[in-house]
């Protein structure tokens, strides 16, 4: 009987590998056809990719290529602290959060804020009048493959779970019992594993990541009296010794 169980659950998995071999192919093969990376032919006025086919965040080549978006923007405020609740306000008005933030000691502030994909845009755009914007970088992952391959991969240890499962129920001995349960434990290891996998690249791909830093402007500066003189006598030794063409 322990032998017989110990083919059965061996016959399972390699059921369930033979069949993962074939699936993933079709998959993949169909996944091919959904159009890959198109060269970018400039950015809009949020700063986002626009590619050649017309493809953005929110746009029609995004929902079938699964793209995780990712931006970098750093600008200078006039106050760092009310600039800080500003683009948390801006990024739930834009039907965002805030992640985390960092307080430098410095004074700048960065912020990671998550936007949904479809208003990424907007929130860029709007974010960026908080300020003077020194750098900004917008950027996106093709996380397509990587999910087919998953989701394939845990359909078929779906399978064999449901397998096992059955097995058990038939089982009466003691020995096959442990060891359907063993075998099956590990399988749903892996079933666990691979939705929160899924899960993690469905997170990435609904909702972008916008790492915001905030710099304070530095103040101006104002002369007194005697800054003024010196400002003076500069003026005058340079336009009496220096000659300009």
């Amino acid at each position: 009987m322990h032998a017989t169980v110990r083919h059965l659950i061996l016959f399972c998995c390699l059921a369930v590998l033979a069949a993962g071999c074939v699936a993933p192919k079709k998959m993949r093969k169909a996944s091919l056809a959904v159009p890959r990376s198109a060269a970018i032919v400039g950015y809009d006025a949020a700063g986002a990719p626009v590619y050649e086919n017309g493809s953005g965040p929110g746009g029609d080549a995004v929902r079938e290529r699964m793209l995780a978006w990712k931006a970098s923007l750093s600008i200078e405020v006039a106050d760092v602290t009310n600039a800080a609740l500003r683009a948390v306000a801006l990024a739930e008005e834009n039907g965002g959060y805030l992640e985390s933030r960092s307080d430098h000691s410095y004074g700048g502030t960065a912020l990671k804020l998550r936007l949904p994909a479809n208003t990424f845009t907007n929130a860029i755009g709007a974010l960026e009048t908080l300020g003077r914007v020194e750098s900004r970088s917008v950027e996106s992952e093709d996380v397509t493959e990587q999910y087919v391959d998953v989701e394939a991969r845990l359909k078929n240890r779906i399978v064999l779970r449901d397998r096992l499962r059955k097995l058990l129920d038939q089982a009466t001995d003691v020995k096959d019992i442990l060891a359907i349960e063993t075998e099956l434990n590990r399988v749903q290891g892996d079933v666990d594993s691979m939705e929160a996998r899924i899960k993690a690249l469905k997170g990435r791909v609904d909702y972008a990541v916008l790492d915001l830093h905030l710099s304070q402007k530095p103040p101006t500066k104002i002369l007194g009296p005697l800054g003024y003189l010196f400002k003076g006598l500069f003026w005058t030794v340079e336009k009496l010794f220096v000659i300009r063409e």
